[in-house]
């Protein structure tokens, strides 16, 4: 039998010509497009657009993280420092008795408040999904009270308690200050803030708040404010006479 032919024919060679023409022509427009297009100033500011939309999304979810593992561990630094305190307390009782059981609720009160002696507690500010409470206190002390602090001058800042408390749905901000003498120039100026709806006190312990709250309720008790965690009334005798009287224990108030 007769082998077949390989030879090609004209009209094939013609075909494969044509495709490869064509191929090469496609790739010639291709080549020219995509440099034209890389060289286009839109198309570069929207490249730039697209990847500076996806890092700065990224970079808020991070961020949002960052602040609640911040806030957090403030809670939990608080704790441990309260907790030191009482292990040391309980410490010095081993070694020796003292006083009543009176008497130890008032140094384990006393401690407590002094672990808290550069913290504030802001209430009446207007609280917001994405805001970063350290630029919210920073921008009221310095609008409102006239006092410009460093970034570094708050320790820790961040919303506490629950929503509603101050009757419009707004927690309150706790400020942890780096140091006594800010959180001093505070709350010496906050009479500034009288007329408003914010309101700028010290960080109590919850014995010294029911002291407060009982000490205004006292018929008595003219005024009354907070130093150092320490509660001092001004109280109207009989006579009519003004005298201020320090408020550490329930029978205090007993004796007014």
């Amino acid at each position: 039998m007769a082998s077949r032919s390989t030879r090609k024919t004209p009209a094939v060679t013609r075909q494969r010509k044509d495709s490869a023409n064509r191929d090469e022509t496609v790739a010639e427009v291709s080549t020219l497009v995509t440099d034209g297009l890389l060289k286009s100033d839109k198309l570069r500011e929207l490249i730039h657009q697209i990847v500076t939309n996806a890092i700065e999304t990224k970079l808020e979810s991070l961020i949002d993280r960052l602040d609640t593992q911040e806030a957090r561990l403030f809670e939990l630094e608080q704790q441990l420092e309260h907790k030191e305190q009482e292990i040391r307390y309980l410490a010095g009782q081993v070694q020796g008795a003292c006083g009543n059981l009176a008497d130890q609720k008032i140094v384990l009160n006393d401690l407590e408040q002094y672990s808290r002696r550069t913290n504030i507690r802001i209430s009446g500010i207007a609280e917001t999904p994405e805001e970063k409470t350290d630029e919210t206190v920073k921008k009221l002390l310095d609008e409102k009270l006239g006092i410009t602090i460093a970034e570094e001058a708050i320790d820790r800042s961040h919303r506490v308690g629950k929503p509603g408390q101050d009757g419009r749905g707004h927690r309150a901000i706790l400020v942890k200050f780096a140091s006594t003498r800010t959180k001093v120039a505070v709350m010496k100026a906050r009479r500034q803030l009288k007329g408003t709806s914010v309101v700028i006190r010290e960080d109590l312990t919850a014995e010294n708040m029911k002291l407060l709250n009982r000490t205004r309720r006292h018929e008595k008790v003219k005024s009354c404010w907070t130093i150092d965690g320490r509660i001092i009334a001004m109280v109207t005798d009989t006579n009519g006479i003004e005298r201020k009287v320090n408020i550490r224990r329930h029978r205090n108030i007993d004796h007014l």
